[in-house]
């Protein structure tokens, strides 16, 4: 498939899902570690919104770009500069190159089914209890930016989050989990889709 016919497969929406060493031999149930970021690729054009709390404040930047063979050239930068984008499938890209080490970053496509139409909802002031994989969770939303886990901390440091309407998709970044893709909320439960290697699909069950 041409550059071209790519740039066109790139067009939507994608989510952040794992970033990850080229020989990681991962000793927990996740593949790789989660970062916090959505990509909008229109016709040419990238727009790129970055958890505020991994940078310190609200990261929004725009590019043009091109795909020249398999590197993704920003604003006209030379070839030999840019990043690495392959595999390009229909709902998943990898990112890799200088700026990122060793490491690799994936992200996944937004498919319009997980665009939440429910009734505006609050998270702040509310607990949850929350089954993954093997792990048991309780989150509470201390406030518009600090949550608590039974199951995670960070060392003399608060843990923040961040909740995102963008085009329709509900999604809460956090420092610790994958992103969150809040699909909809059914009396006390809201139904949740995380990416990880594949679409994880669990809910988050409000308790008092």
């Amino acid at each position: 498939m041409n550059s071209c016919q790519n740039e066109k497969k790139l067009n939507g929406t994608w989510i952040s899902a794992y970033k990850h060493e080229e020989n990681d031999t991962l000793k927990y149930d996740l593949s790789g570690v989660p970062f916090n970021e959505i990509w909008e690729f229109n016709d040419g054009t990238l727009k790129i919104q970055r958890y505020k709390y991994d940078f310190f404040y609200e990261d929004i930047s725009s590019f043009k770009f091109k795909l020249k063979g398999n590197k993704f050239v920003v604003d006209e930068a030379e070839p030999y500069l840019s990043d690495i984008i392959e595999p390009i499938t229909k709902d998943s890209f990898q990112l890799s190159g200088f700026s990122y080490g060793n490491s690799k970053l994936v992200y996944k496509k937004l498919d319009d089914s997980l665009k939440n139409n429910s009734a505006d909802f609050k998270l702040t002031g509310n607990k949850y209890i929350r089954n993954f994989k093997k792990w048991t969770d309780t989150i509470h939303f201390v406030n518009e930016s600090v949550y608590t886990s039974s199951g995670w901390s960070m060392e003399n440091s608060e843990l923040k989050w961040e909740r995102i309407n963008y085009n329709g998709f509900d999604i809460l970044f956090t420092d610790i989990y994958i992103p969150f893709i809040l699909k909809k909320k059914v009396g006390n439960k809201i139904y949740v889709t995380t990416f990880d290697k594949k679409k994880e699909d669990y809910i988050l069950e409000e308790i008092e």
